[in-house]
């Protein structure tokens, strides 16, 4: 298994990304004081939509059948809180590939 991280930018974003091995899209959207991941199919096609970014858990965990493998958040803010401009800084996503 491998972790990377997934280089994000402080704004809401979206781009592609292979991951275990196929191609998705990510799309990171700020709303109600937290940040939220969607993963879309290239032709952006919903397939996972509003995982709250949250540190300490795996948050694909109940997606395998659609994403084998993990994501995991770190957030270095002393509450855990999430700004706007957090994102890519103090709130980070990681890929952990399941091989």
């Amino acid at each position: 298994m491998a972790i990377y991280e997934i280089p994000l930018s402080s704004n809401n974003q979206k781009f592609n990304i292979q991951l275990g091995g196929s191609p998705f899209k990510l799309r990171f959207i700020y709303r109600i004081n937290a940040w939220f991941v969607d993963v879309l199919d290239t032709s952006e096609n919903p397939l996972i939509l509003g995982l709250l970014m949250c540190p300490g858990i795996n948050l694909l965990e109940q997606y395998q059948h659609i994403l084998q493998g993990a994501f995991y958040v770190t957030n270095s803010n002393k509450d855990e809180a999430q700004g706007y401009s957090d994102l890519g800084a103090k709130i980070k996503l990681y890929w952990e590939s399941i091989e």
